[in-house]
């Protein structure tokens, strides 16, 4: 009996023991098992967990624990790459933004900054397309191409249509044209060659007092405009405001510098500066270049009789005759008091006397009566003009200008209100 219950207990024992060594074995290949997991955890791999690794019933909450782990560490990988990637987009970004900003800045003109400006918004934003349109409403009311991408966007020349009838400018404020919201579309796209199933998006600015654009974009078919789209070309508009901004004040600066305030003429300081140039081009082309100088009849008497207000109307007048009258490329400048230099390039002494005939005749018939009471007489014009030739030798700007100032003084002493032709004095 007692051997048989020592033998029993024996038995019982190694059982147990048996038992005991197996599972510290299992438990230890789990713990290998996930030790060399973890290892491979350090050096960067986080793939899930086997699911087949033979696991303890003591481990298991180990386990768990660890896939949630490895769970938040790739969700934190992922953040990662993510952000890293949201980074090297914005720094794309900015850099190309400050590639435009340095690029318009070289610019020296309007019409350099427009290609420029549809080149990058083509590019940064995917467009199919994109053309800038411009509005002066002190001079004109219709609207006019300034550029475009691609070279085939618009059917036709360039178009010029009513402002009116553009709904950014009227409101001043960007607007989204989407395929199918409505049948009414921006009336651009009349002269387009897409369709309009192109979603559209337009953002209006103003440069000065009487300048204002509109960039109308396109997205291609299937695509919409995305707020971040939406930013990124209004942050591009914004800079290409900015950089316009500054020309203009620096156009209207140099202006000012160079005109006469109360006529709007150019002003005796710039006069050397610009008639020096046209004397050059003349030279250099082989062509005719007329110089007149013009004196107000009877000015001072109007003007002591009248007043200052009477003197500078016909002044006034007078700048506006000139613009009616004369081309683009001829120059007027305001000499001193009632005195003015008009120089008219590529025009020989015959066509400038009928230039400035049909300038005395525009002057003559401005009705002053509503501006000077009682006046006597109707204001009129005493004119000079020389032209550059060699056979005179009138070659120099001072040369020109002494003689149409001879030409002014025979023209004053006949009888004024005339034109007189520079003369050469004849020999003894």
């Amino acid at each position: 009996m007692t051997s048989w219950g020592g033998l029993s207990l024996g038995i019982m024992a190694a059982g147990l023991l048996l038992v005991s060594v197996w599972f510290a074995g299992r438990i230890s290949r789990s713990i290998s098992l996930l030790r060399q997991r973890i290892v491979t955890v350090i050096a960067g791999d986080l793939a899930a967990p086997d699911p087949n690794l033979p696991r303890a019933s003591e481990l298991i909450d180990l386990h768990v624990l660890f896939g949630q782990m490895l769970e938040q560490l790739r969700q934190a990988r992922l953040e990662q790459f993510l952000s890293q990637q949201s980074l090297a987009d914005r720094t794309k970004t900015v850099d190309r933004l400050w590639e435009f900003s340095q690029t318009i800045q070289g610019a020296g003109r309007f019409d350099q900054i427009f290609p420029t400006l549809c080149h990058f918004l083509v590019h940064e934003l995917g467009l199919s397309g994109v053309a800038v349109l411009s509005h002066d409403s002190e001079n004109s009311p219709a609207i006019l191409v300034r550029a475009s991408l691609p070279d085939g966007l618009f059917n036709g020349p360039p178009i010029e249509f009513d402002a009116a009838l553009c709904p950014c400018l009227r409101q001043s404020q960007p607007r989204r044209f989407r395929p199918g919201d409505s049948p009414v579309r921006c009336t651009v796209e009349r002269y387009l060659t897409v369709l309009p199933s192109h979603e559209a998006y337009c953002i209006p600015f103003g440069v000065g007092r009487s300048a204002q654009f509109v960039i109308h974009m396109l997205l291609p078919p299937g695509q919409s405009w995305a707020e971040q789209g939406r930013q990124l070309a209004q942050t591009y508009v914004n800079t290409a405001q900015s950089t316009l901004t500054s020309l203009h004040l620096l156009a209207e600066a140099e202006k000012q510098s160079m005109t006469d305030s109360l006529t709007g003429l150019y002003n005796r300081r710039s006069l050397d500066a610009l008639l020096h140039r046209e004397v050059a081009l003349a030279e250099r082309h082989q062509q005719p270049l007329s110089v007149v100088m013009i004196d107000m009849d009877c000015f001072k008497q109007i003007n002591d009789a009248h007043g200052h207000a009477a003197g500078d109307h016909m002044l006034r007048a007078f700048a506006d005759c000139v613009r009616i009258t004369l081309r683009k490329t001829d120059l007027a400048f305001r000499y001193g008091g009632d005195e003015f230099v008009i120089a008219l390039p590529q025009t020989p002494v015959a066509q400038a006397q009928q230039v400035m005939q049909k300038l005395r005749e525009a002057f003559g018939s401005v009705d002053f009566s509503s501006a000077i009471a009682n006046l006597q007489v109707q204001p009129s014009l005493s004119i000079g003009v020389a032209e550059r030739s060699a056979a005179m030798n009138l070659l120099t700007l001072p040369a020109l200008l002494s003689a149409a100032d001879q030409a002014l003084y025979d023209a004053k002493s006949i009888s004024r209100n005339c034109i007189r032709i520079y003369q050469p004095p004849r020999a003894a």
